[in-house]
């Protein structure tokens, strides 16, 4: 098990717990291979990615489009808004609610899937929203990220000008008291 102490060959002490799960690839190789290998259903990512859209009823299922236009909206206001700190955290906030309540969304989906929907997408481990909420969000919250870090960043540089500019002119007042 993972976490558990490990006796060690040499006798009595107790070798420290192993961390790595058992059946984790030893190499980027064989990772590689778990993620572009075949599987029980199609033989790589992109036949992967293709069965999933597939999957989906495009056309009949206004809720999906509903979704899409809600990610497209949040991202736009990010893009617009994205010297704007104060708007940009808030929509960070809003995505990190929206992101800690979707396994809870996935479940009441599961549970009420007929009344809005053409088929059961909800399986219990969360892979379709994962796929359709998580992963949008999660690359806005990345996005939103970076624009707060170059706003931190331009910020910083303003201040230390600021600070230089108020130095030269505190010296040069000194000049000339002192001449």
């Amino acid at each position: 098990f993972v976490g558990e102490p490990v006796p060690s060959e040499a006798g009595g002490a107790m070798a420290p717990p192993n961390l790595v799960p058992p059946n984790m690839p030893a190499s980027m190789e064989e990772l590689m291979a778990v993620f572009n290998g075949p599987n029980a259903y199609t033989t790589g990512f992109w036949e992967d990615v293709q069965a999933f859209s597939a999957a989906i009823d495009w056309k009949n299922e206004r809720w999906l489009w509903a979704l899409g236009a809600y990610e497209a909206l949040i991202w736009l206001i990010v893009i617009k808004n994205r010297r704007r700190w104060e708007r940009v955290s808030f929509v960070f906030f809003l995505n990190c609610v929206v992101l800690y309540f979707a396994e809870r969304l996935n479940s009441l989906g599961a549970q009420h899937w007929k009344a809005f929907s053409t088929q059961d997408y909800f399986d219990p481990q969360g892979a379709f929203v994962g796929v359709v909420l998580g992963i949008p969000l999660l690359f806005c919250q990345l996005l939103i990220v970076f624009f707060l870090l170059r706003e931190a960043a331009v910020m910083v540089v303003k201040v230390k000008r600021l600070e230089l500019r108020t130095n030269f002119a505190k010296n040069k007042k000194e000049e000339k008291k002192g001449n």
